[in-house]
């Protein structure tokens, strides 16, 4: 795993001004993703600048608001989650039920539920490790993965997630929840995969990100 401060990652976006580097943020209440972890993600965003992006894990949709309402217009944001019928089959880790139960709870009050985003939002729904994902194959840009932290749906989010990614275009992948003490498995995981690809945490963050198509951002960020 590479460790980097957090200014190593933001003097790494490169912008024209400052007004240039205004970004738009859902304040932090008691369900507010951590302004940091948020912040990170939106440099990331900045740096691949996606047509498209991927997010397992939509729960109450406000990092997502906060993700969509930073692209173009014309991008396009995919989210994923369990509904119904999948969440009462599915086998998760002890922690994430009540995030599941509160997240079917709050269907018609999802942050990006009739804003301004919306129409650029598609939402899809059932277990990640059972969906189908072909339709997205090499076609998307930026992934967060944020779903479910047991380590058989980790390691599947993860495994598609790379079979996601453009080849034709700046890629990257960011997993939520690295150092996260509730899900120590998932840092176990992220570790190991890190023998075999360059994987990046930001410290004082729970954010781990692997990017694609571009060696120069990749060398900037070991230095």
């Amino acid at each position: 795993m590479i460790r980097i401060r957090p200014h190593r990652l933001f003097n790494l976006v490169e912008t024209s001004s400052y007004e240039a580097r205004l970004v738009k943020i859902v304040l932090p209440d008691k369900r507010a993703p951590i302004l940091l972890d948020t912040a990170v993600l939106l440099s990331l965003a900045k740096l691949v600048q996606p047509k498209a992006y991927f997010e397992f894990g939509t729960y109450l949709g406000v990092q997502l608001l906060n993700i969509i309402a930073n692209l173009e217009p014309s991008a396009r944001a995919y989210t994923l989650d369990l509904d119904e019928k999948s969440a009462g089959k599915a086998e998760q880790h002890e922690n994430d039920r009540p995030l599941t139960l509160e997240h079917l709870q709050s269907q018609d009050m999802l942050a990006f539920r009739h804003s301004s985003y919306e129409s650029q939002i598609t939402r899809l729904f059932g277990d990640s490790n059972t969906f189908d994902f072909s339709p997205f194959e090499r076609t998307i840009d930026m992934i967060f993965v944020d779903g479910g932290h047991d380590l058989r749906t980790l390691r599947s989010d993860t495994e598609n997630s790379f079979r996601m990614l453009s080849d034709h275009h700046k890629g990257c992948i960011a997993w939520h929840d690295y150092g996260n003490r509730i899900y120590p498995e998932l840092k176990t995981y992220l570790d190991e995969l890190s023998e075999t690809r360059d994987i990046f945490f930001v410290e004082e963050s729970m954010v781990a990100f692997y990017l694609q198509n571009d060696e120069h951002l990749s060398a900037a960020l070991k230095r």
